[in-house]
């Protein structure tokens, strides 16, 4: 019986070991485990991060009209260096303020957005060329007085619809055509806005004081510039703005009789 009794306390020791030495593995294991998860997460982090490798670049702190002189920016130090991941870097972009001395911008450049050099003028092109006309379209421009000009509140980018009037019209067999106001293009993208400003003896007002007028150059498809021209020639032209993301709506033509029935 004592022997019995020697014999399962050896057995139960060699059992309390193997548990022990079974814990320690399973430890180990689970230590070795989350630090191969933790190695992998932080270099799958790193990597996104950086892309690989960092690349300098530049961009601008505010938004930059189209044939600006980049020599004032450059003083007021509008720019400033970026890292960015090497793959996310855009074709030619500009990596040194330097690149910028004596250059004007052919393109609007938007603040914290990198600069090709394409946009630089002198430095390449762009489709659409300094405008940025779209492809099938073309650039034409007109001064209107203020009225007829949104007062001046329009900028590049902005959509207007071309109304036309036209009076004192005859058809080719001599039957007079009332006075009517048409839908010529519900939507047209305005490529550059104009506003020269009065010749004044103290330089602080001048840029306060503009022309009742404002010289705007649209994006329109062959025929409707041909129809604009015509307009401009022998009819009025008004510029109505569209809110952002709005769509012009074409209506019907209405004549002085449709307007006060």
């Amino acid at each position: 019986m004592g022997r019995k009794t020697q014999r399962q306390l050896a057995q139960g020791g060699f059992d309390v070991k193997g548990r022990g030495l079974v814990v320690v593995l399973a430890l180990v294991l689970a230590t070795l485990a989350t630090a191969g998860v933790y190695l992998y997460t932080s270099g799958v982090k790193e990597e996104a991060k950086t892309g690989g490798t960092l690349v300098t670049v530049v961009v601008s702190k505010v938004d930059i009209p189209a044939s600006s002189d980049l020599n004032l920016l450059i003083e007021k130090k509008e720019f400033r260096e970026i890292e960015v991941p090497k793959n996310a870097v855009v074709a030619g972009a500009v990596t040194s303020v330097d690149q910028l001395r004596d250059k004007h911008n052919s393109v609007a450049v938007l603040a914290g957005e990198q600069i090709p050099l394409a946009r630089i003028e002198g430095e390449g092109t762009v489709p659409g060329g300094a405008l940025g006309i779209p492809e099938g379209y073309e650039a034409i421009n007109v001064a209107l007085d203020a009225p007829r000009g949104v007062a001046g509140a329009i900028n590049a980018g902005d959509h207007v619809t071309i109304y036309a009037t036209f009076t004192d019209f005859q058809t080719p067999t001599g039957t007079k055509v009332p006075t009517t106001t048409i839908v010529m293009d519900p939507s047209v993208q305005i490529l550059r806005v104009y506003r020269p400003v009065t010749a004044n003896s103290a330089p602080a007002e001048q840029t306060q004081q503009t022309v009742g007028t404002v010289a705007v150059t649209l994006a329109l498809t062959p025929e409707v510039a041909q129809k604009f021209v015509f307009a401009m020639e022998t009819g009025r032209i008004w510029l109505g703005l569209l809110p952002p993301d709005a769509k012009g709506k074409s209506v019907k033509p209405v004549t002085f009789a449709q307007v006060v029935k």
